[in-house]
């Protein structure tokens, strides 16, 4: 069996709010890292933070705008007409063709 591998599959890194929160933890750590005894690490932590954070915001923004959310309302809905009841009937004499009771 032979294995294929497309060309046009390329890695493309991470996705745009995966690489800001990364970056942002990343600035995070470096910053309270420089308190403590490893703040030569730190300082080169906290700036790739920043730059990934640029890089990143960058990355957002190039995308585009959002599509445009649409807020429609649904149509009114048609009031049912409502059946007469028995006791409607019963209260109520028929009238006839003439105006005058049936009954």
């Amino acid at each position: 069996m032979a294995l294929t591998v497309s060309a046009r599959s390329r890695f493309t890194g991470p996705s745009t709010p995966t690489l800001i929160k990364a970056a942002a933890i990343c600035a995070a750590v470096g910053v309270g890292a420089s308190l403590t005894e490893y703040a030569d690490y730190a300082k080169w932590l906290a700036v790739l933070g920043v730059l990934l954070l640029i890089f990143g915001l960058h990355r957002f923004g190039r995308l585009g705008p959002d599509h445009a959310i649409l807020f429609e309302l649904d149509a009114p809905r048609k009031k049912k007409k409502r059946k007469k009841l028995a006791a409607d009937a019963l209260e109520r004499p028929e009238t006839g063709p003439d105006g005058e009771s049936q009954g």
